[in-house]
């Protein structure tokens, strides 16, 4: 079945970005002047973390903590240990407790806020996540990590106006404009809620029925849950508006391949190729159209093209291999079957 072109965003992609906002810059936070029984485990454990000695300061933290329970700092610096080492849930059972007996006047109140949010976010905590973003998306109205995973969080939740008017905002766009509801489409199809964008892009076609890309993410939708005609109607419609698209004429010769109609697949594929001659895809679906004309130097020649430009992919490799053996030769295709081989065992032992 068809893979949808926008693929949801690995966690690891967005803990990257988020995190570097955590202490904005700044090296491991400083205590305030507020007092503390265990002064010298604090001092003594910020300068571990200073040193990147994450399980040492833990071992000092916790021993202080297990001496003298809910000591604001020692909570405080162990839920920053924590959540460097990657331990969110234990992150955010130290900072819950320090975040209870932090002013919000506190410098530190923030970066609590912060590490809170995303640590709830990463876990999949998402309703807990959306509080702790929402204020962080109003303290920093201009930073788009914080305002993509708040916008995530709301369409997980299925709040589509809350959504659209984050992206909206993120985007510099009126949150009832046809595009902010194609953005928000875009941004469903990623985390797989089709039954929610397909709303948004007619909600958008009715306010704009020229909308670039909105008519090609319908056609991809319907192509990906097998309603063929309907997907090569709404990709010609794409065409007709966006002809310059290379991806709506890569997704439409691709259709045609699925209704086993070779020669018109080949028009299509050629003109993605054309207007972006650096995607390997339509070269792979052109040589797979060629082989199955029987065409082999046609195919051997896009299939040849499509590795090069990208060696890890499968598909590629595969077909080629099947090339080479309808061209009796079998020590070329050998060769190739068991690259591919070697691909496809690889990608299953990805997470």
């Amino acid at each position: 079945m068809m893979r949808i072109s926008y693929c949801r965003l690995p966690a690891i992609f967005i803990a990257v970005a988020l995190s570097a906002l955590t202490i904005f810059g700044q090296g491991t936070p400083r205590t305030s002047a507020q007092p503390t029984a265990n002064s010298s485990i604090v001092k003594q454990a910020q300068s571990l973390l200073d040193a990147g000695r994450i399980d040492s300061a833990i071992e000092i933290l916790s021993a202080a903590s297990r001496f003298k329970q809910n000591d604001v700092q020692v909570n405080y610096l162990l839920g920053l240990a924590y959540y460097r080492k990657g331990d969110y849930q234990h992150a955010i059972e130290q900072l819950s407790v320090a975040i209870q007996r932090t002013s919000a006047a506190n410098s530190q109140y923030r970066e609590q806020v912060q590490m809170l949010g995303l640590s709830h976010y990463l876990l999949g905590h998402i309703v807990d996540a959306i509080p702790y973003l929402e204020q962080l998306n109003q303290w920093w109205p201009e930073s788009t990590e914080i305002a993509y995973a708040l916008g995530l969080s709301y369409i997980q939740t299925r709040k589509t106006d809350k959504s659209r008017e984050t992206f909206a905002r993120m985007f510099k766009l009126a949150p009832a404009s046809a595009g902010a509801y194609l953005i928000n489409a875009q941004m469903m199809v990623r985390q797989q809620f089709e039954e929610l964008a397909e709303k948004e892009l007619e909600k958008a076609l009715s306010l704009d029925p020229q909308l670039p890309q909105a008519n090609f993410l319908l056609g991809e939708m319907a192509i990906f849950h097998a309603n063929v005609d309907r997907g090569i109607a709404l990709l010609e419609k794409e065409i007709s508006i966006n002809p310059a698209f290379g991806m709506a004429y890569y997704r439409l010769g691709e259709a045609y391949t699925r209704q086993l109609k070779w020669n018109e697949a080949i028009a299509p594929l050629q003109k993605s190729i054309w207007l972006n001659p650096f995607f390997s895809g339509p070269y792979i679906v052109l040589g797979k159209v060629y082989l199955k004309k029987n065409d082999t130097a046609n195919a051997e020649n896009m299939l040849r093209h499509a590795v090069q430009m990208d060696p890890g992919n499968f598909s590629g490799h595969h077909l080629l291999a099947q090339v080479l053996q309808q061209a009796s030769r079998a020590d070329e295709a050998k060769k190739e079957f068991e690259i591919a081989e070697r691909l496809r065992t690889s990608a299953d032992k990805e997470p």
